[in-house]
């Protein structure tokens, strides 16, 4: 029995598909994550769906931050913007999956022309470099 191309195409698309909606990019990040250090900024952080995610230190928690990912780019970019009281704040960023269970995240502060797309090494840059474990 001849199977044409074009059905063949059309089964590997549909397979595709459904494991791209079943499965989503951000799924990966969903959960808790922790930050072992003693004196961090940030000693949590909780991506709660596909488009949220809440910063802790210590109990106090940030708004909610709306964010979006881009996993075509290696590393990973992450960007974040919250509205509070008329006044939004943006944080770019960088993601690297360590292993299923550990993430490193630098967040970028202040103003940028453009998304950084390297992780800093320059201990004056205006960032912060974290590892997180994912909480299970």
């Amino acid at each position: 029995m001849k199977i044409e191309t074009k059905g063949i195409f059309f089964l590997l698309l549909l397979i595709t598909t459904c494991n791209y909606n079943v499965f989503p990019q951000d799924s990966r990040l969903m959960g808790k994550w922790v930050n072992n250090e003693d004196y961090s900024d940030i000693n949590y952080i909780e991506f709660k769906n596909e488009n949220i995610v809440l910063l802790f230190q210590g109990e106090k928690q940030s708004p909610p931050f709306v964010f979006i990912t881009d996993f075509t780019k290696e590393p990973v970019w992450i960007n974040m913007k919250v509205e509070e009281n008329g006044i939004e704040a943006k944080i770019l960023g960088l993601l690297h999956f360590i292993n299923p269970d550990k993430i490193k995240i630098e967040f970028f502060y202040g103003e940028f022309e453009e998304q950084p797309t390297d992780f800093s090494l320059n201990k004056n840059s205006q960032s912060q470099l974290y590892i997180f474990n994912r909480l299970k």
